[in-house]
């Protein structure tokens, strides 16, 4: 399956007994939630990105605490540092 909620539907239909995915999709269909793993990301872009007004506007609502006490309602998110920036020092190859 390819999104968490369909694996939440398929355990709601009785078609699965079990399926790894999210909070926020157990909850949407009522079912139980038992975590077994905590994930980070990261949102990585270009340099030449960083200044343009889609930057600026993505990383406003990123930071909206309207936006994430929203995205923090549906559960099992933690948005307590989205929106920081972490600079690469591009040392990487092909510099």
């Amino acid at each position: 399956m390819f999104t968490h909620t369909t694996v939440a539907a398929a355990v709601a239909g009785g078609s699965a007994d079990t399926g790894l995915g999210v909070l926020a999709a157990a909850r949407a269909l009522g079912l139980d939630f038992i975590p077994v793993a905590r994930e980070s990301y990261d949102l990585l872009v270009l340099r030449s990105f960083a200044g343009s007004p889609g930057y600026r506007a993505l990383l406003s609502s990123l930071r909206d605490p309207a936006y994430r006490r929203q995205v923090e309602s549906l559960g099992g998110y933690d948005l307590s540092d989205s929106g920081d920036l972490i600079e690469l020092d591009g040392g990487g190859a092909g510099d």
